[in-house]
């Protein structure tokens, strides 16, 4: 019998169930990846965390945080049974074994090996942390990490409850009390023990949910609550004096007082029934609010709204939509719904849901019982006598209370053209007249009378404005506190008419678009316009503008008074014009209004859109202004970078201040949360990025994400401030740092490296501007220095030549003079004579020949001399100059021979030769100095005992810079090569023969007169000349080669390579040629050649050292200096001086 009764109730109560199911309305929140959410907990700053069966998860009232991820990356995919937090740690029972997640850190802390086996349930009794599960009991110290085994009997843990009884153990096979470390069972009914899958602590009571009961239990007896027989209670939860139990059945609500059941189901029909019937999880936050887990998803009960949001169906109780742009309540209490599906109307005394759902009436165009002329509603009016009065697009519909119908008259002008077939707002002016505006007919005044006795479909006006208007498309029609109509134009503008004289004026010209008017208790008109709210007061000085910023012309403000407040609707925010001054602005998120209406009855604000109604109670918004405590706070609850949940070595970033990020973790979106479900006014924000953002921007939608893509390297600092009344970011609630650090090349290392580098760059240039300025600057000097030497060579050249032919007269006069004369004194005095003018010759070659070379281009002057004579004073000259030390003989074989000679130049080089002969001689041997002559030529020969030169140096030893093995003389002269020179230059020829004994230098003339062969000098007789022929093909390549390297000598740009060009032949012939004639690599004897000039010039005295460094084809004085002491072991300046 007692279970026919149980059956009865449940019957009954399932026929009840609709009914009561209806009135709840649930939130809800899907998961990404996660369907089944198991279980629930909330921390210390209000967000939400789910455990499902896809890891952990966050909610903070705008979207779902992953938190399945471990630090080095790897997911954390497992099914949490139970959640249960201490402090910053969150204690999971997972199919895993216990873990825990450390919330400031945003790290999962490690795990032992005997954490591991499932678990279903955990929490904190006596300062450990206890779980249990499969394997048994444990207890853990949350300070230290100690585990230990509690009870190893107690298999299959589903549930645990801390209680003043002890700790209540729910496992597979019943329920054990666990007091000082003993388990006693507790009976439930009798037979086998259930599965008790919830628990739940309620003051001095604890609330058992089993498979298939759920009990009450105070420590004694266990009490059976009746209602829930049958469900298996999955969880427990409890609010309120309410019992939320979660069943695969859905959502029972248990009131303890009145022990009334209402369920909770899903509906295919509603998206605000609860997601799914399967709940594993029931959670009470610190709102009060209630959260379900279900299969699918979570669904939120909330219990503190800051709006409520109505469906249409909830008021009409049919499934028939309406886009509502009109709410209205009229002075007999009636709410007035109207839109593009006709006109909805029901009584209202307690709020503005209907009192009674029969009560309801629609009229629209189809309807057979309650028609009206058009669907589309513009406005619902009650004029001064309590007339409520519809504007349609198809005329006026005139309501009878009585009959509750309708009745359609339209409006004409006099000319019958103008109409209101499309009627768009009416109003009374209180002297018996109505003013009607429409589309595309201006305004129209029609005695009321005349219009409510119209017998016709059709009346005529008794006044018609249309060309006096800005336009004759007309919105809406508002009257001030002196009785003058504002006019509202469907496009732009906003024109004023005087109910007394009807004139009309321009207040708003065409280019403003005015979107909404209101006029106050006060009688002062408001009007909405882009970026401003213009309130037109009854005298014109007391009219003002108050601007809002951020406002946009897309989004059309509409206007509401509301005690005594301005509200201004602009797209889904909200801002409060207060009349003290002061302002706010909240955003009703996922819902776009169309129409506004403040209901005095129920002290809300009605907001209407597609299909639905919002709510918005007075004191909700008045408490959440601006005081901070009624505020919900704003903070970070998580960042994404680069599309993934970001959490730094650091610590997770909601409890940080700042982060850093790598080059590559540029695009970032910040999660803000100002926590929704807590019912705090939800207010607009505006956020900037110092370093990206110049001006604040507004953000708008249904979540906080603030995002930004492609961050270049460096520090910002985002800020979020609370927008006001007036679109001003004033209070700042958020400051956050953000450091992208650069890459590598751009680092602070790389950039030091940079600035090197670029110094080093800048020092190089500067060098090189400083190289190539002192090369010009050098090159100028160069060119100044051998312009300069090249005059001075010229000017000494020309006085060389000029001096030169006088002294060669001179010479031959003297040496004629003396043959002439036979007066002893006289000769003596030429012979000194003579002497001068060798002395002059020889100074004068020393002075200004010197540096002459074999391409002297000189002309020749030649005197007729006795050659045998000549070189017999100069034998004598020698004798003179050596003395004893030097033997010098000397013989001929003719007394007289006449040649055409250079007699200066003569007396030079047969002073050179014997000088030569005298210093390379052997010991104690004489020079001989012989002269041979035939009729057609005269041999000049001088020999040097003990000189041998080989075979191979003969065909070289006229080369200028030819050096005799064992030379006495210095190493810059070659004689020999003088000899030839002299030889070429007079049309004579020089030869050199060595044997074993010694060397024989011939000069070979032609003869012009020879004095009787017969006659021989006393100390000579005949001899026989050898001559070498020194005229071979190496002989001429090497004099080839040094003409070249003389002729370029100046030249710093000539090397072996301009050479070989200039010689045609190759270069590895040229080396060989060389290095076998003269010992030297081509650069040896180019370096040579330039420096045996160099030292003629020093020698000379007459061209400084920096001369003489150009002049030879030096260009870098320290190279020359270098070349110059490692040749004559002295630098030279040194050599110079000397």
């Amino acid at each position: 019998m007692r279970n026919l009764y149980t059956i009865i109730l449940l019957t009954l109560l399932s026929l009840l169930m609709p009914s009561l199911a209806a009135a709840q309305s649930f939130h809800n929140v899907s998961i990404a990846d996660a369907s089944t959410v198991c279980s629930i907990a909330q921390d210390e700053q209000g967000i939400m965390w789910f455990g499902t069966d896809h890891g952990l998860y966050a909610y903070d009232g705008y979207r779902s945080i992953p938190h399945n991820t471990d630090a080095d990356g790897t997911p954390v995919i497992t099914r949490v049974h139970s959640i249960c937090i201490f402090k910053d740690m969150l204690y999971m029972a997972t199919e895993r074994g216990l873990m825990a997640y450390d919330i400031r850190r945003g790290r999962y802390a490690e795990r032992t090996s005997g954490d591991k086996g499932e678990m279903r349930a955990v929490t904190i009794y006596g300062g450990r942390l206890w779980y249990g599960g499969a394997q048994g009991l444990f207890s853990q110290d949350v300070q230290t990490g100690t585990k230990r085994t509690e009870n190893a009997r107690l298999h299959n843990v589903y549930s645990l409850l801390p209680t003043r009884h002890g700790l209540l153990v729910g496992t597979l096979t019943g329920l054990t009390v666990l007091r000082n470390g003993k388990a006693q069972p507790i009976r439930i009914g009798e037979g086998s023990q259930p599965l008790v899958n919830a628990l739940l602590g309620d003051g001095g009571s604890a609330w058992i949910g089993t498979e298939g009961a759920l009990y009450r239990y105070d420590g004694k007896r266990l009490e059976n609550i009746s209602p829930l027989s049958g469900n298996s209670v999955k969880s427990l939860s409890v609010c309120a004096g309410l019992i939320y139990a979660g069943t695969d059945n859905g959502l029972y609500i248990y009131n303890k007082k009145d022990k009334t059941v209402r369920h909770a189901l899903h509906d295919s029909r509603s998206p605000h029934s609860i997601a799914n019937n399967i709940v594993w999880a029931v959670f009470s936050d610190r709102w009060g609010n209630l959260w379900a887990g279900t299969d699918q998803g979570v669904s939120d009960l909330r219990k503190r709204r800051f709006y409520d949001y109505i469906p249409l169906s909830d008021l009409t109780n049919t499934g028939e939509g309406n886009c509502l742009h009109l709410i209205y309540r009229g002075l007999d209490g009636r709410m007035w719904l109207g839109g593009t599906n006709g006109l909805i109307t029901y009584g209202a005394t307690h709020g503005y849901m209907p009192d009674d759902m029969n009560g309801i009436t629609w009229f629209r165009q189809s309807s057979q019982t309650h028609y009206m002329s058009h669907n589309r509603v513009r406005r619902v009016y009650t004029d001064t006598d309590g007339r409520v009065l519809v504007c349609t697009d198809h005329g006026i519909n005139i309501y009878n209370p009585q009959t509750r119908q309708m009745r359609n008259v339209i409006v004409t002008d006099p000319s019958r053209r103008y109409t209101t077939a499309w009627a768009y707002d009416i109003i009374d002016d209180g002297q018996g007249r109505y003013w009607i505006c429409s589309y595309m007919g201006g305004v129209f005044v029609i005695s009321k009378k005349k219009l409510l006795g119209a017998t016709t479909p059709t009346v005529m006006a008794d006044r018609h404005f249309l060309k006096e208007l800005q336009g004759m498309h007309v919105w809406q029609l508002v009257k001030d506190g002196r009785g003058r109509i504002y006019a509202r134009m469907y496009d732009r503008g906003l024109d004023r008419i005087s109910s007394a004289t009807m004139r009309v004026e321009h207040l708003v010209g065409k280019d403003r678009l005015v979107s909404d008017l209101i006029v106050d208790r006060r009688g002062n008109v408001w009007a909405a316009m882009k970026g401003e709210v213009r309130c037109f007061g009854p005298e014109s000085a007391a009219d003002r503008s108050l601007h809002i910023t951020g406002y946009d012309a897309a989004d059309a403000a509409m206007l509401c008074e509301v005690e005594g407040n301005v509200w201004a609707v602009m797209g889904s925010d909200c801002c409060i014009l207060g009349k003290d001054g002061k302002t706010t602005r909240f955003a009703v998120p996922g819902f776009r209004p169309l129409a506004i209406c403040y209901d005095p009855v129920s002290r809300s604000v009605l907001l209407g859109g597609n299909d639905a109604v919002v709510s918005i109670p007075v004191a909700n918004v008045m408490h959440g202004g601006t005081d901070k405590g009624h505020r919900g706070k704003l903070f970070l609850s998580g960042v994404m970078v680069d599309g993934k949940q970001f959490t730094s070595d650091e610590g997770y970033p909601t409890y940080l201040s700042e982060m850093t990020l790598t080059a590559r973790q540029n695009n970032v979106t910040f999660q803000l949360t100002d926590l929704p479900q807590s019912g705090q006014q939800p207010c607009v924000y505006a956020y900037r990025l110092k370093g990206v953002d110049r001006t604040w921007l507004y953000i708008h939608g249904e979540r906080l994400n603030i995002s930004y893509n492609a961050l270049p390297p460096g520090d910002y600092t985002l800020e979020v401030r609370l927008v006001d009344g007036q679109g001003e970011a004033k209070e700042e609630v958020m400051a956050y740092g953000v450091t992208i650090l650069p890459p590598w090349y751009l680092s602070v290392w790389a950039k030091i490296v940079y600035l090197i580098i670029l110094i080093c760059l800048v020092v190089w240039v500067m060098k090189f501007w400083m190289m190539r300025r002192r090369l010009r600057e050098e090159c100028e000097a160069k060119e100044r220095i051998m312009q300069e030497s090249a005059a001075r060579s010229q000017f000494f050249d020309n006085l060389s030549v000029q001096l030169k032919k006088p002294l060669t007269s001179l010479f031959g006069a003297v040496l004629n003079m003396l043959r002439a004369e036979n007066d002893t004194a006289n000769m003596r005095s030429l012979e000194n004579m003579r002497r001068d003018v060798v002395d002059i010759n020889s100074l004068m070659y020393k002075a200004l020949d010197m540096q002459q070379t074999s391409d002297h281009k000189a002309s020749v002057a030649t005197t007729t001399i006795d050659i045998a004579d000549f070189c017999r004073r100069a034998a004598e000259d020698a004798r003179a100059k050596y003395g004893k030390t030097v033997e010098i003989g000397y013989r001929t074989n003719v007394p007289k021979v006449y040649a055409d000679l250079d007699v200066a130049r003569l007396q030079l080089v047969i002073d050179q030769l014997i000088d030569f002969a005298a210093r390379n001689r052997a010991a104690d041997s004489a020079v001989s100095i012989a002269v041979s002559a035939d009729k057609d030529k005269v041999d000049v020969v001088v020999g040097i005992p003990g000189l041998t030169i080989s075979e191979a140096d003969m065909p070289f030893v006229f080369n200028r810079y030819f050096s005799v093995v064992g030379n006495a003389q210095t190493a810059d002269v070659n004689t020999l090569a003088l000899v030839n020179e002299f030889a070429k230059q007079n049309g004579a020829q020089a030869a050199v023969d060595s044997d074993n004994e010694g060397t024989d230098v011939t000069m070979t003339f032609a003869s012009a007169y020879v004095e009787s062969a017969g006659q021989e000098a006393a100390d000579s007789k005949p001899m026989a000349v050898k001559k070498n022929d020194a005229d071979s093909v190496d002989a001429r390549l090497l004099a080839k080669i040094t003409d070249m390297v003389e002729s370029h000598i100046a030249d710093s740009d000539f090397n072996v390579t301009r050479l070989q060009e200039s010689l045609e032949i190759g270069s590895k012939l040229l080396y060989r040629k060389v290095k076998q004639m003269t010992g030297k690599t081509p650069v040896e004897f180019i370096r040579h050649i330039r420096l045996q000039r160099a030292s003629v010039l020093l020698r000379e005295g007459r061209f400084s050292v920096s001369e003489v460094m150009y002049m030879v084809g030096f260009s870098n004085s320290s190279y020359f200096s270098k070349c110059f002491q490692k040749a004559y072991g002295i630098t030279p300046a040194e050599y110079a001086r000397q």
